[in-house]
């Protein structure tokens, strides 16, 4: 897991090579114009970001996940947001992986919980089972930018 500030999103072009598109999309994008939804930034699923606005949930109701295929980048745009995280080797044994869904849910047991202001993001890798939108009931409004891992 990853946490810094927008600004220095460019400092980790280096671990991916479709970094450097992502980077160039945050650069060029008013991110909060965006309409909620799915945005295609490489086709062919390379790269795309889901707009959305979750209702937030208490920590013991928010579901861990992981990935396998994608790398999530989540971007809080109008609230700070809670995310669990929690190393994947550490996660419990229920968390059960669907390559369909590219998602595996599970019972919410994370050993940190740091908040992500707006202006900043977090870069969960496939290693990396996290639980976002940790809060009080709230519409969430946040960006999760899904960067093929491959």
């Amino acid at each position: 897991m990853i946490h810094d500030t927008l600004e220095n999103f460019s400092l980790y072009l280096p671990l991916h090579p479709r970094f450097a598109k992502v980077a160039e999309f945050l650069r060029t994008t008013d991110l909060r114009s965006l309409p909620q939804g799915r945005v295609d930034i490489l086709p062919h699923g390379e790269i795309f970001a889901n707009v959305q606005a979750p209702t937030s949930r208490t920590p013991e109701a928010t579901p861990l996940e992981y990935h396998r295929k994608y790398i999530d980048v989540q971007i809080p745009l109008a609230e700070p947001e809670e995310m669990g995280w929690l190393p994947l080797a550490k996660a419990p044994a229920s968390l059960t992986y669907n390559p369909e869904t590219d998602a595996a849910l599970g019972p919410a047991t994370h050993t940190s919980r740091p908040t992500i202001l707006p202006g900043e993001f977090t870069i969960f890798f496939p290693q990396d089972a996290h639980a976002p939108c940790i809060g009080d009931g709230r519409p969430m409004p946040k960006i999760i930018i899904k960067v093929l891992a491959e």
